[in-house]
């Protein structure tokens, strides 16, 4: 049962189900025809856009840029990049080259084309969003991560809450033998770390020590970078002074070392996919209790392993270890399950995407791992004897080559949210009903229309004027506009932007041409 979690861990982590962000909706829209010059081009992404080195560049049909300025994000919503245009530009077709640093770290990429005026040229084929990332230093840096959290982790768990017996020389130097090697791969993991965002995030060089020290000083990341490598020093000479002095057997100092360790983890919670959500409040620490508990069960495993082979207490403290390995994993599959679900979107997206393959690579791992747990259970259970070394490390190969996969994931372009759903609603009002429809309901541009119906469901269309107003959630500046009758007698308000996720008020007031007035609203969530 214990391998079975180590391996549904792996196979539920949430750190392997990052989603990538993809272009939402463009303005100017790909391929459009427009009678005059835009102001500015604005694109809308499904998730949160990392501030660091955003990039529209745009061309016309000769490949001189036109765009004025750079690039940036909009301050009332994170899932928006905008650039300036060049005023009045002539007719032409013209591109807009993106690259933006998505929630997770990974950066996109794409090109979306307009005309302006009448160009009797075609369009090139556009690119509505790719990763242009190399991902395996990426993923090295990440199992790197992912062992040394594990191992440190474990330690911690052994000496807080499971062993407790008296720390002989042999149980110290192999203490000593684990903390070195789980902070050891923290430092390279660390240090790594830095060099790899500069070349995600530039697309240029790595050792490009000017961009490591602009990316420390102005992100976000760089920030939790210094956070974490500086909790990282405090743990360093925690374990030092508790080494040195002899107070292994002490239980309150390690409990300060655990302070500076949940730092690290929390601000790794902070620094993929969870930071883009919607509701960071619940999901980055969601994926901060994810990853404190994985690391705490399967370094726990390592550990126990590693610190009390042939030792005379190693069955009572294994067995003190099954309550806390049972809720480590009730954390794990809930957090994992949930955010799985949420990023795989359907199950024929398991067969059919990249994303849904490599999945069924980590199921077909965690099958043959499952089966040979199941064997050493049986055979331990039959025999009374502990398993030989071979046999443990075979095991923990396969594990080992689960993480890896999980590693890669990460790096893996989720598949495409759904469509989504036009909003459409009938509400009573005096003199009838109205119905507001809005599509496609996103963050961005958005067509409404508004019908009127008398009480026997008859059209009504003698209305001289009818207003919107957008009020979105928390009190931010509420949008004005007037829609118009179209030839099927309903009102029409088009291309009209909505910069935020969230709750929004849509208010309907209509005087009618006797001065009667209709005043209703509707209430509509936006989700992307």
């Amino acid at each position: 049962m214990s391998l079975f979690a180590v391996v549904l861990f792996l196979f539920t982590s949430p750190t392997a189900v990052e989603a990538h962000a993809y272009l939402q909706s463009s303005n100017p829209a790909d391929q459009s025809e427009l009678a005059k010059s835009p102001d500015k081009v604005v694109l809308t992404f499904t998730e949160m856009i990392q501030n660091e080195y955003p990039s529209i560049i745009v061309r016309d049909s000769e490949g001189k840029r036109v765009e004025d300025g750079k690039a940036y994000i909009n301050k009332e919503n994170d899932h928006v990049v905008e650039v300036g245009l060049a005023s009045s530009l002539p007719a032409d077709i013209y591109s807009a080259e993106w690259r933006v640093v998505s929630a997770d770290g990974h950066p996109v990429s794409g090109v979306i084309s307009f005309k302006i005026g009448n160009v009797d040229k075609n369009f090139t084929a556009s690119a509505v969003g790719k990763s242009d990332s190399s991902s395996w230093p990426s993923t090295l840096v990440k199992v790197i991560l992912y062992i040394g959290f594990s191992v440190v982790a474990g330690v911690l768990l052994f000496y807080i809450a499971l062993y407790r017996g008296k720390v002989d020389e042999k149980l110290r130097r192999r203490t000593v033998q684990a903390l070195t090697v789980g902070i050891g791969l923290l430092l390279i993991g660390f240090l790594l770390f830095l060099p790899v965002q500069v070349q995600i995030y530039t697309g240029g060089n790595g050792l490009d020590f000017d961009a490591m020290k602009q990316l420390i000083q102005t992100s976000t990341i760089g920030h939790l970078w210094l956070i974490q490598l500086g909790s990282l020093l405090l743990l360093i000479v925690s374990f030092v002074v508790i080494i040195r002095k002899q107070w292994m057997e002490r239980v309150w100092i390690w409990l300060v070392s655990l302070c500076f360790f949940l730092v690290i983890l929390f601000a790794k919670a902070m620094q993929g996919h969870a930071a883009g959500s919607p509701d960071k409040t619940i999901a980055i620490p969601m994926d901060f209790l994810h990853l404190l508990s994985a690391s705490a069960w399967v370094g726990g495993i390592l550990v126990l392993f590693f610190l009390l082979a042939k030792q005379k207490l190693a069955k009572e403290t294994w067995n003190r270890f099954s309550p806390y390995a049972a809720g480590f994993v009730a954390v794990i599959i809930v957090s994992g399950l949930l955010m799985s679900v949420m990023n795989i979107g359907s199950m024929t997206k398991l067969f059919t995407t990249e994303y849904g393959k490599v999945i069924l690579l980590k199921v077909a791992l965690f099958l043959v791992m499952g089966a040979l747990g199941l064997v050493h259970y049986l055979y331990m259970r039959q025999t009374g004897r502990q398993l030989s070394a071979k046999t443990i490390i075979a095991e923990f190969g396969i594990g080992i080559a689960i993480l890896g996969v999980a590693a890669f994931l990460t790096n893996v372009q989720t598949p495409p949210p759904a469509p989504p759903e036009a909003f459409s609603e009938k509400v009573a009002v005096k003199s009838g009903y109205v119905t507001l429809k809005i599509a496609p309901a996103i963050v961005g541009e958005n067509t409404f229309m508004v019908v009127f119906t008398d009480e026997d469901g008859q059209v009504r269309s003698d209305f001289q004027q009818v207003r919107l107003t957008a009020v979105p959630n928390g009190g931010k500046k509420e949008s004005e506009f007037q829609a118009v009758k179209d030839k099927q007698d309903v009102y029409v308000a088009t291309g009209l932007y909505l910069n935020a996720t969230g709750r929004w008020e849509i208010k309907i007031h209509a005087l009618g041409n006797d001065f009667s007035e209709i005043d209703t609203s509707f209430t509509i969530k936006i989700k992307q």
